[in-house]
Order: C-alpha cells, then structure tokens, then sequence
C-alpha cells in the first residue's frame, strides 16, 4: 500500500477525493472503508484518506496496449497531481528519501 501526503492547501478530505475519482475515472463503488476505481489498465484501484494520508493499492493488466498503458499513467497521474498537490517527479523524489531513510 502507498502513502500519499498532500500539499500545504490541498484538503485531505472525502469529499474532494469523490469528486476527483468521478472527474478522472468515471464511477466508482464504496467496499470496506476504500474507494474502488477502475479505468484503462488499472482493474483495481483502491483509494482511502485515513490521517491526512492517502492511501493507494493497485492492480493493473499488464497486457493492455502501451498506448492504453500510457494513457493510464498520465491519467493516474494527474489525479494524484490535483488531488494531493505533488507532481510525478516530486513524489518520486519523496518515495526515494522514504527508502533512504529506512
């Protein structure tokens, strides 16, 4: 399971997290506390703010095309983006310290 933390000014809160799985995924479905998403090579996304973190579990189909898996990242991607306020690069760069670090 991956953490995510949110930016200064981003809100860590349901509602803006409902709001963007609709905006980015389409519909989604509410199982054990998590939010379920599905789109393009992602079969199952699972999503949940607990703490002021967002927690994410995936599970992709690795024999999509490249152009649907392509289509996917970005998409993923800027749900993150928009959701906790880090880019793809400032997060890598917080997962690298996190691996440093322990």
């Amino acid at each position: 399971m991956r953490e995510y933390k949110f930016k200064r000014g981003f809100k860590p809160a349901n509602e803006r997290l409902e709001e963007l799985i609709e905006k980015y995924f389409g519909n989604y479905e509410i199982k054990e506390g998590f939010y379920i998403a599905r789109f393009g090579a992602i079969e199952e996304l699972k999503l949940k703010i607990d703490n002021k973190v967002l927690l994410v579990e995936s599970r992709t189909n690795p024999k999509v095309s490249n152009e649907v898996a392509a289509k996917t990242l970005k998409t993923y991607n800027k749900f993150l983006e928009e959701l906790t306020g880090y880019t793809a690069k400032e997060r890598q760069k917080m997962l690298k310290k996190s691996i440093e670090g322990k």
